[in-house]
């Protein structure tokens, strides 16, 4: 016999009793784990959502903070019917009055309109030149882009300020190659990639 708090009991009972005793710790400490195993994984789920969310939110947050990556290239659009009067190339670049690689720092009014019936309404553009290839030496040039009409809103540009172009063309009423100066489209104004930048250089110095 052995006492327990109902009683005196026989042994048998007694193992009886701390056999039930010991299936109740045991259930009850796989319940705190289960639910300790539910809590974590909820955490590492909300915590790995959370991620997700906050790396959607950067890469959205990137692509609309910067202007084309300066190694895309590729002609600028031409933003309208435009006739071309000779294909682009490195080597009919040499028939270009002026040939430059800038930064865009500004839009401004037209410098080729005359005030008069052939008056294009193209905006100038000014820029920062980094490097001329032919027709300037000037640290900073305006010129009208046949890409961009004036008065064009800022989120319409092909680009924005702080872009870097390859730009060349003519003088609209002939004379000095930067008097009223007029950027060609067809490729031959185009955003700036290393390789073209080369090969202009190239060309323009044959």
């Amino acid at each position: 016999m052995m006492w327990n708090a109902g009683g005196w009991v026989g042994v048998s009972d007694g193992a009886d009793v701390h056999l039930e005793q010991t299936m109740q710790i045991h259930t009850v400490t796989g319940s705190l784990l289960g639910l300790a195993l539910i809590l974590t994984a909820c955490s590492s789920d909300a915590e790995s959502t959370a991620s997700r969310q906050s790396s959607d939110r950067s890469a959205v947050a990137s692509a609309g903070s910067e202007p084309a990556p300066d190694n895309e290239g590729g002609p600028l659009p031409e933003g309208g019917a435009v006739s071309c009067v000779e294909s682009y190339s490195p080597e009919t670049l040499q028939n270009r009055a002026f040939a430059f690689d800038g930064i865009v720092v500004r839009l401004g009014p037209s410098v080729s309109d005359r005030g008069d019936d052939g008056d294009l309404d193209l905006a100038g553009i000014t820029f920062e030149v980094r490097e001329w290839f032919v027709g300037g030496d000037a640290d900073e040039v305006t010129v009208d882009l046949q890409s961009v009409g004036e008065g064009t809103a800022e989120e319409d540009l092909p680009f924005q300020v702080g872009t870097r172009l390859l730009v060349s063309g003519e003088p609209r009423w002939g004379g000095a190659p930067l008097d009223s100066p007029i950027a060609w489209g067809c490729g031959f104004s185009r955003y700036y990639d290393e390789q073209t930048a080369t090969a202009w250089r190239e060309s323009t110095t044959k």
